[in-house]
């Protein structure tokens, strides 16, 4: 999996501004009134919180003021989030209740998906300063060093922990030894793969999901 901040792109299809106008029984030209006056308060506030930068990245990538708005605020820690709760984001978009918030990710499930690859952007973004420590800590003629090195051998395939092979063993029928080394590369690049989409996934869901309870407890 690969970073990319175009991943974040407003897809287009969903209207805000109706589907708040439709939630909040409110004409077009009043929910446009109330969306311009929330969203001037919000830009003209003197301390701007800490997610601002990352609603003006998502306003870059066309996101509507008020979902970009959310999707910064449930990216970011629970316990730096201001304001502290769905309810006061709420007032301060300019809703009426978030019952509104909870419409548009039913209707437009890639909101929720936004969310998630915010959370795990800093994985992406702090990667190549991970493995430069990882390879000073690993290249370290020291016997503290050794969890590093046997990471850095299973990272480029030199080391194969035995669980793996173990997995490959039950995999084929065929012994090991009679197979090619084309065989053999195959089947260690596939369980590479399924390992590292698992580890991934497994740090998106937890995030995202981290996010939904903290919306539920408030």
């Amino acid at each position: 999996m690969k970073w990319n901040e175009l991943q974040l792109t407003f897809g287009g299809d969903f209207d805000e501004l109706s589907e708040t106008a439709a939630q909040s029984a409110l004409t077009m030209a009043e929910a446009r009134m109330i969306s311009e006056a929330a969203r001037a308060a919000f830009v003209e506030q003197k301390k701007v919180p800490g997610w601002f930068d990352e609603y003006l990245k998502l306003i870059d990538l066309g996101w509507p003021w008020r979902v970009a708005c959310y999707m910064a605020w449930a990216a970011a820690p629970k316990i730096s989030r201001q304001p502290t709760t769905l309810d006061e984001l709420a007032v301060m978009l300019g809703l009426r209740s978030p019952r509104v918030i909870y419409t548009w990710r039913a209707k437009y499930p890639a909101i929720n998906q936004v969310v998630a690859m915010l959370q795990a952007a800093p994985l992406w973004e702090h990667r190549r300063e991970v493995i430069e420590a990882l390879v000073s800590v690993a290249s370290t003629p020291d016997y503290k060093s050794f969890n590093d090195r046997k990471l850095f051998l299973e990272l480029t395939g030199d080391y194969v922990p035995r669980s793996v092979q173990q997995t490959l063993v039950g995999q084929s029928s065929k012994d090991l030894t009679e197979m090619s080394d084309a065989e053999l590369d195959a089947m260690l690049a596939g369980a590479a793969e399924r390992q590292d989409g698992v580890t991934t996934q497994s740090v998106v869901t937890s995030e995202a999901d981290e996010g939904d309870e903290g919306e539920k407890d408030e």
